[in-house]
């Protein structure tokens, strides 16, 4: 569900990736204790997709992920290599971070 509100918020701001979103799943998370890196694969079905006109990008609606015990909230950003969505990074604004996804709100 968090990875997915996050993707729908984007395709506002960028509509050539809303096609790549059903064929997406969480490969795995990183927490690095002040952020996380959510990898994706593409399931099957993605060869009827094109890639994106971009070797290399990073996509962001700029708005904040406000997170319960996070002041701040965090930042996020998407990355397309390859024409491909590649990840989500999340980061903090210097605060610590256990990873926590439990409930969240976007706000700009």
């Amino acid at each position: 569900k968090f990875e997915l509100t996050l993707m729908e918020r984007l395709v506002i701001k960028y509509p050539y990736i809303k096609s790549h979103i059903p064929y997406l799943k969480v490969k795995n998370r990183k927490n690095t204790g002040v952020g996380m890196y959510v990898y994706f694969c593409y399931s099957e079905g993605k060869d009827i997709i094109e890639d994106m006109d971009i070797s290399f990008s990073l996509l962001s609606t700029n708005e904040i992920i406000n997170i319960k015990g996070l002041e701040y909230g965090l930042g996020f950003a998407v990355s397309v290599v390859e024409g491909k969505i590649h990840r989500i990074e999340l980061f903090t604004y210097g605060e610590a971070w256990d990873g926590s996804l439990d409930s969240f709100s976007l706000s700009e």
